[in-house]
């Protein structure tokens, strides 16, 4: 929908510059959203018992899987009753892992590819947790599943 308008919006000689950007705005948030909420989905369903490369690999960027555990809870917890995505990714212009905090769908940090999405959005926990979000981190975390966490580790680092 959003490519038919933006070709309409190219065809329109007369369109304002200004128009075109808000519906590349919006093309940006709608493709953020759907791939976040994908990775955030393909995430889950395992015993959240880390494990595989990416979890050697984790344990090297931050010291220790526990450490990175931490700063991860911790970004996630520095967005409850907001909004927004704690992602762990593999930035590509430095070839390292890092944690970060995204305000929302169009935040992505610039040369990195997520592993693992965390949705921070109130509607993400609030009808399960209220407004105990550390419970909904919790949960997300001991589903997480790494064998496929792993594989996208593996696809990030054959291009390193």
């Amino acid at each position: 929908m959003i490519e038919g308008r933006l070709a309409a919006a190219l065809a329109d000689k007369d369109l304002p510059a200004i128009v075109y950007g808000g519906l590349k705005r919006e093309e940006l948030h709608r493709t953020g959203s759907v791939i976040l909420h994908e990775l955030y989905f393909g995430a889950l369903g395992g015993d959240g018992a880390a494990a595989g490369e990416v979890q050697k690999a984790i344990a090297a960027a931050f010291g220790s899987f526990a450490a990175w555990d931490t700063e991860f809870r911790q970004t996630a917890m520095s967005l409850a009753g907001g909004s927004g995505w704690c992602v762990l990714a593999w930035n590509i212009h430095t070839d390292s892992l890092h944690n970060y905090w995204a305000w929302d769908h169009m935040h992505q940090p610039v040369a990195s590819v997520p592993l693992i999405a965390l949705d921070m959005y109130e509607h993400a926990y609030h009808i399960d947790y209220g407004t105990a979000a550390a419970k909904y981190v919790d949960a997300f975390m001991a589903n997480l599943n790494w064998e496929e966490i792993d594989r996208r580790y593996h696809r990030m680092a054959r291009r390193a």
